[in-house]
């Protein structure tokens, strides 16, 4: 039987070869105007079997342009723009562009300099904390004239279709929310009031690109607020925006930056979080196609999606980023295993968030496609031991043994993994163990001999040194650390150790974290479950500062002040550890306190190279945490890039 996801759908003006599609998704490959390296992202996931993209956010106004985003309002952006479509239709599939202004979301300071920031109300900006400025008529009038202007800029530039963006807490959905239109004007107030300026830029865009042009919206289905719009009232917005003028397709998202991680769903999310609203409103537009996301179950079941009616196309676009070949796979025409994102964030949007170029935890060549081409199989293969069955060990055995050398990896436990097996413990982590999988059934398909609870035979030749770290329970750290000079630190418990056995630290527990990385974050998140107290106790001026200030970090804050026995000591370090608790002196204040004793202490350092001896006439490559301890990201990384090294295309420190 034909799969259902290699149907062909109409949207408006366009047809699309199949039901996959990549929604709009920040890489920061390109500054102002479209790139090579970008137009390559999607030509590589056009040949993987993706129908249609999104390319966004191209924004319609100088007071929203960002560095590393493109301006649609420039007509110098039509040249670039018509490279990278004319590729994308080459390569078979079809592409729109996402029109947007972020509103209140915006910086104050933009890549010209200081700007003002714009929303239908003054408030404060729940991304940035600055105060915006109330839109007057004259504002609106302009920005309604920025979208027109910029949906036909993208026509000449060769797009099939325009997404007008009205989710996400950026300036259309402000308009369309009363959590954030507090205008007591025709702008605001009832549906009819709210929908009016978004109306208004669906009508001046439609002019002008007239009716043999796709355009269609993004909207969210649910802001999740108790004092915002709820699935009905959403549905009830759609329809007064189709009642005026022609939508070609809704794109389906959730929440804004009110509730952050409803826009960029992480591990902890539940697949498909979106599911049911996103079947009610297509149930209520029968006649529109309507974009899924979050509304299947896992990447295997999207053709269940299509088959079952509660969406027209599946977004899969995190998916295609760490697979870009996942359309070929579900669709039965690779029968490879799927490589699976597995939610973090740290690649994607991790990187977006520091100013960085998008790349993935699982695929580092996301992004890189133009400087990473695909290596040859090796002309004389050589033979390969990797020493280390954790992420980095595993995954540079299977692109060695891929290469077509012969490889050989020992892991002295009985269990690959290293420390995902810890990793996938966490709550809200356990798509950690999507990874192992992967790995584990990659290196079988690969050829590759796997040697467990054994370690490594007398070292020669080429070795890949893959041994991974330890946590170490105290350390002493040159500068900043969790402890005065002198401090005692007896009966302290390591975090690997802690997080091995949380049912054994009794039901009152301190910890003392001088990491503050999600590492150190999920250490706390696996005690919180065994315990009914716990102390945080760490030298930086608030918990976890390594998570970043944006996307998965609200929800982690939530999570832990969810627990009734969670208390936080921030800027404190320790003084001395004895029977009656741990002593600890405010870094501000000089004040001592008392953390009065507990059933057991946990202490999170930086975790510890683990290093072993290698004869040095070996060729030795050191990679992942044995070089350095870092991410998963990182170890991946490394042991793609060995393969590079070996293959001569690419230069690894060793």
């Amino acid at each position: 039987m034909t799969s259902a996801l290699l149907r062909p759908l109409t949207i408006g003006a366009t047809i699309v070869p199949n039901r996959l599609m990549q929604t709009a998704h920040s890489k920061q490959y390109s500054d102002r105007f479209e790139t090579p390296r970008e137009t390559a992202y999607y030509v590589r996931r056009a040949h993987g079997g993706c129908g249609l993209f999104i390319a966004g956010n191209h924004f319609v106004h100088p007071s929203g342009s960002i560095r590393g985003f493109q301006d649609a309002f420039r007509p110098e952006s039509v040249a670039a723009n018509r490279a990278m479509t004319d590729a994308v239709h080459d390569a078979g599939s079809r592409i729109f562009v996402q029109l947007n202004h972020h509103g209140a979301q915006a910086q104050p300071d933009g890549p010209d300099g200081p700007r003002t920031v714009y929303a239908p109300s003054r408030i404060l900006s729940p991304s940035t904390s600055h105060a915006t400025r109330e839109m007057d008529a004259a504002d609106i009038a302009a920005f309604v004239e920025a979208w027109a202007t910029s949906a036909a800029l993208a026509q000449d530039g060769g797009f099939d279709g325009v997404e007008i963006h009205m989710a996400h807490g950026y300036l259309l959905h402000e308009f369309l929310s009363p959590l954030y239109n507090a205008r007591a004007d025709s702008y605001g107030g009832d549906l009819e009031g709210r929908t009016r300026f978004p109306r208004e830029v669906l009508a001046a865009v439609r002019r002008r690109v007239g009716d043999d042009f796709t355009v269609g919206i993004r909207i969210v289905a649910n802001e999740f607020h108790p004092d915002g719009l709820d699935g009905a009232a959403m549905r009830g917005v759609i329809a007064r925006l189709r009642a005026e003028a022609r939508i070609d397709f809704l794109d389906l998202a959730a929440g804004g930056y009110h509730n952050v991680h409803y826009v960029f769903p992480s591990s902890p999310m539940p697949y498909a979080w979106l599911r049911d609203d996103v079947a009610a409103v297509k149930s209520a537009n029968p006649d529109v196609p309507v974009f899924g996301v979050g509304a299947a179950r896992s990447v295997e079941e999207a053709e269940e999606v299509v088959r079952d009616g509660i969406a027209d196309m599946v977004a899969l676009t995190r998916a295609q980023i760490a697979d870009p070949d996942l359309g070929l796979k579900l669709t039965g025409r690779d029968d490879r295993g799927i490589r699976h994102c597995i939610r973090l964030n740290q690649g994607c949007l991790g990187r977006g968030s520091r100013g960085l170029a998008m790349s993935c935890t699982v695929n580092p060549l996301a992004g890189r496609e133009l400087d990473r081409l695909p290596r040859p199989r090796a002309t004389e293969p050589e033979r390969w031991t990797v020493v280390g069955g954790g992420p980095a060990g595993m995954r540079a055995a299977i692109e060695l043994a891929a290469d077509g050398h012969d490889v050989t990896l020992y892991e002295r436990s009985h269990e690959l993994g290293g420390q995902l097996r810890l990793a996938r413990a966490v709550p809200g982590r356990e798509s950690v163990g999507l990874l192992v999988d992967d790995l584990v059934r990659d290196l079988a398909a690969a050829g590759v001999a796997v040697r467990l609870g054994v370690e490594p035979p007398a070292l020669t030749g080429n070795v890949v040194v893959a041994t991974g770290a330890i946590a170490p329970r105290t350390t002493s750290l040159a500068l900043g650390g969790a402890y005065a000079p002198d401090a005692a630190r007896q009966g302290i418990v390591d975090a690997f150790a802690a997080a091995s056995a949380p049912d054994r630290l009794g039901g009152r527990v301190a910890v003392i974290d001088a990491d503050g990385s999600a590492y150190a974050a999920g250490v706390v998140l696996t005690l919180l479950e065994h315990v009914d107290e716990l102390e945080l106790i760490t030298p930086f001026e608030t918990v976890f500062p390594h998570i970043g200030a944006g996307y998965d970090r609200p929800l982690l804050l939530e999570r832990l002040g969810a627990h009734a026995g969670f208390r936080r000591h921030v800027s404190q370090r320790v003084e001395r550890v004895g029977a009656e608790g741990v002593v600890i002196r405010d870094a501000v204040t000089g004040a001592e306190s008392l953390v009065a004793a507990t059933s057991a202490i946990v202490g999170i350092e930086p975790r510890e190279s683990v290093t072993i001896a290698v004869p040095a006439a070996s060729r030795v490559l050191v990679i992942g945490d044995a070089f350095a301890p870092r991410t998963i990201d990182a170890a991946i990384f490394d042991a793609v890039e060995v393969a590079y090294d070996v293959a001569g295309l690419a230069t690894l420190r060793g």
